[in-house]
């Protein structure tokens, strides 16, 4: 879990956004209940280790900052931040969301994600929700459609009665639908 979640796979995260976005994962509160061993700040740890080793290659990290910054990374953003969506921060975060002129700041780095990252995820959510609702939709209007033109050409259109049809009885038809399946007027999608 560690090696799947680190500064290594930043590069895959970073070039391909949205599948980050649209992948069935869990938050970090979520992965630490399924643990039950602090796996989520493990993993935020190490991604700060990461940019700490590009920002300050030749200084030693302070073992016990990082680790309570983890510990507030989860606690603070953990019950909303899917895994995936924590490792698009850590891999977009130098080039994107680095707000100060040090080198490395660990309070930037919470503070960027709060008040940067998040708002533009949850837009980002957003947006495929929505296109996912009108991709939906629209399966929904073609089969309808789709249902009705059958309905009309091998029942209406042969003089037999819709409700001899099994979708009629299955799908429960209102019976202004049907009267509309009858009525030969074009379809209104």
């Amino acid at each position: 879990m560690l090696a799947y979640f680190a500064p290594a796979k930043w590069a895959a995260a970073a070039a391909c956004p949205s599948k980050c976005n649209t992948f069935p994962t869990i938050t970090l509160s979520m992965l630490n209940l399924m643990y039950c061993n602090g796996i989520a700040q493990r993993i935020v740890e190490n991604n700060m280790r990461g940019l700490f080793s590009m920002a300050r290659p030749h200084e030693p990290i302070v073992d016990n900052s990082v680790a309570q910054a983890a510990a507030l990374f989860v606690g603070k953003f953990g019950t909303e931040l899917p895994v995936f969506a924590m490792l698009l921060y850590f891999a977009q975060y130098l080039t994107d969301y680095k707000g100060s002129y040090g080198q490395f700041d660990l309070v930037d780095v919470l503070r960027q994600c709060g008040n940067t990252f998040m708002p533009r995820w949850n837009k980002l959510l957003e947006r495929t929700h929505k296109a996912e609702e009108t991709i939906e939709r629209g399966c929904r209007e073609t089969g309808k459609a789709a249902l009705y033109s059958y309905l009309r050409r091998n029942y209406v259109d042969k003089g037999i009665d819709l409700h001899e049809s099994p979708f009629v009885s299955l799908a429960s038809f209102t019976e202004q639908e049907l009267r509309f399946i009858e009525s030969g007027e074009p379809l209104p999608f």
